[in-house]
């Protein structure tokens, strides 16, 4: 049934070739958010698609895309990376699900396994005139509920989305060539380019996602206005809980205010030539795996959304701070006293003078009642000085002090609010004192220099990384020797699984780049005989080295280094056997976030 469906789509793509016109639709896209939101989605900025013939062609933040009608192909293009991937459209799901990062099942079934969902859409009868095309609007509902288990003390998690859709008018199609075409592309993208089944492919347990994108595609006209409002109100009586204020009724509305807000609209819509040139791949691009381009667009749009750093004073006074540095190791710690009965942690901003003394601190979130005792600890600390070209300077790092007791969690709602607050202030410090992988290196080898035995263990992870991404092999081999060495003292030691992984990890990036594959692929295998740690059970081994490999030909080698991180890395079962596959089939994998 799938492929009669297919071939009548199709068909009608590609029916009438007398009647085809170029065409170019631009959307513009604004989104107002409660808290900031991922690159991929706040830099989503201008979307356009163009049409020659039976070529359509796609961009929207980073994301390009070439349509070949008649071929009934996709091609991907990654402009930064100057790559791109050409595959059957009706592999689009697969290809994208596997590109995308992977829920573990466990993790899928715990968050969506109880979810309750519905959708509906009504017609509102409302009319409006845009980009000079007749448009009526559509509203479509979503809501869903996600019960929290039993005895939690907050209320259960629900989202209500409301959208509502301006789509051509029935018989816009005939008179205005642009939606005629449009229509026809809007056809052809739910046959090979089902959302619905791609979403089910990548996260398989959220099929109650599945309604709402059936009611966005009850009609198949050209959307030319999209407004989406997403209320939370367990969000809102957790932000009121926080504020001490009362908490909405059970029988009130959801939340007044929309947590999120996103306004989509047509803003070009034309029949001007549109260039051949647009359809083909730039010259000097080289092709590549489909996931491995996907991975250079969402880094692409990363990049695209992050702000821009605040300005920096080109001169500076003599008092004010040159550098920022964060999570400097005290010399010198005063234990902090907490008030009877308070427990909780408080985040700090210190400002450390060149002698090393602590001249102002700063709570930047954590419990009211537990911030001024943190400071006042905190100011009686002594560190070492920050150097930046020979000399001491002023400088920020920051730290947490912990009032807690490890028999007795903290009680209460934690001060989310607080907390991104603390998280926005430390990134604009990133981002005015940006630091060189070679000034990065520096800062941690003064700081952890003359450290204890156990605290050296703990730097020396770091120091081999760092040395290794500022092009210090020499010194990277050295560290990661002196951690496995420190490792075998270290057993006991929750570090002890990730010093294995990360040391034979360093020594085998070394090797490969040096040419010698040999003990590359040995040290590949030591690193998967780790034994696991907190952070590799449940966020998975590093694939940098298995990568590279792959790109010397060692698939067996990578092939075995999977089978052993299945003894630590059970959460990723499902990623390990859709990469195993990708291997076997001659492809490489796309690592995602496992490549660090």
């Amino acid at each position: 049934m799938r492929s009669l469906r297919s071939a009548a789509a199709a068909a009608l793509i590609l029916a009438a070739p007398a009647l085809r016109a170029d065409v170019t639709i631009r959307y513009k896209t604004e989104i107002k958010s409660a808290v900031p939101m991922p690159g991929g989605i706040a830099g989503l900025g201008n979307t356009a698609i163009r049409m020659k013939g039976n070529k359509g062609y796609m961009e929207a933040g980073g994301f390009t895309m070439v349509v070949d009608f008649a071929r009934q192909e996709l091609t991907l293009i990654d402009p930064a990376g100057r790559k791109y991937a050409t595959i059957p459209a009706a592999e689009y799901g697969k290809s994208m699900a596997a590109a995308m990062p992977e829920m573990p099942a466990e993790a899928a079934q715990a968050a969506f396994g109880s979810m309750k969902s519905k959708s509906e859409s009504r017609k509102t009868g409302r009319m409006d005139t845009i980009q000079g095309v007749a448009a009526e609007e559509r509203e479509v509902t979503f809501q869903m509920e996600m019960p929290l288990p039993e005895g939690a003390n907050m209320p259960p998690m629900a989202m209500k989305m409301v959208m509502q859709v301006w789509a051509a008018k029935p018989g816009e199609a005939l008179r205005v060539p642009a939606i005629r075409e449009l229509s026809g592309f809007n056809l052809w993208q739910k046959y090979f380019l089902d959302p619905a089944e791609t979403f089910g492919k990548m996260v398989p347990q959220a099929g109650g996602m599945a309604s709402l994108f059936a009611e966005m595609q009850k009609d198949q006209s050209v959307m030319l206005r999209t407004h989406m409002s997403m209320f939370m109100p367990s969000m809102a009586a957790l932000m009121a809980r926080m504020s001490g204020q009362p908490e909405p009724r059970a029988a009130a509305p959801p939340a007044e205010t929309p947590f999120m807000e996103m306004n989509q609209e047509v803003v070009e819509l034309s029949t001007a030539p549109v260039d051949e040139a647009l359809f083909r791949i730039p010259e000097g691009f080289t092709a590549a795996p489909f996931g491995e381009v996907m991975n250079g667009v969402l880094e692409a749009q990363k990049k695209a959304a992050k702000p821009a750093p605040p300005a920096i004073p080109e001169t500076r006074g003599q008092g004010d701070a040159q550098a920022y540095v964060p999570r400097l190791t005290p010399l010198k710690q005063t234990e902090p006293v907490a008030p009877e009965g308070m427990l909780g942690m408080v985040e700090v901003l210190v400002t450390v003078d060149p002698k090393g003394n602590v001249a102002n601190a700063e709570a930047l979130g954590g419990p009211e009642g537990l911030r001024q005792p943190a400071v006042d600890a905190v100011k009686q600390w002594t560190f070492r000085p920050v150097m930046r070209d020979g000399q001491a300077v002023t400088a920020f790092t920051d730290t947490t002090v912990h009032f807690l007791d490890w028999q007795k969690p903290p009680a209460g709602i934690p001060d989310l609010s607080g907390e991104m607050a603390a998280v926005k202030r430390l990134a604009q410090l990133r981002e005015a004192f940006p630091r060189t992988p070679e000034q990065e290196l520096a800062d941690l080898e003064q700081d952890s220099a003359g450290a204890d035995a156990l605290h050296r263990f703990y730097a020396l992870d770091e120091l081999s990384k760092l040395a290794l991404h500022a092009g210090a092999e020499e010194k990277a081999a050295a560290y990661a020797n002196e951690l496995l060495a420190a490792a075998k003292r270290q057993e006991k030691d929750w570090n002890y699984g990730n010093a294995i992984h990360d040391g034979h990890t360093t020594l085998g990036l070394i090797a490969v780049r040096r040419g010698d594959v040999v003990s590359a692929r040995q040290h590949l295998l030591d690193a998967g005989a780790t034994p696991g740690s907190p952070q590799l059970n449940s966020f998975g081994p590093n694939m940098t080295l298995a990568s590279e490999l792959l790109q010397k030909g060692e698939r067996n080698t990578v092939l075995d280094y999977f089978a052993l991180c299945r003894n630590f890395w059970k959460m990723g079962g499902q990623r390990l056997d859709a990469w195993s596959e990708a291997v076997r089939n001659g492809g490489t994998p796309a690592f995602g976030a496992n490549l660090r």
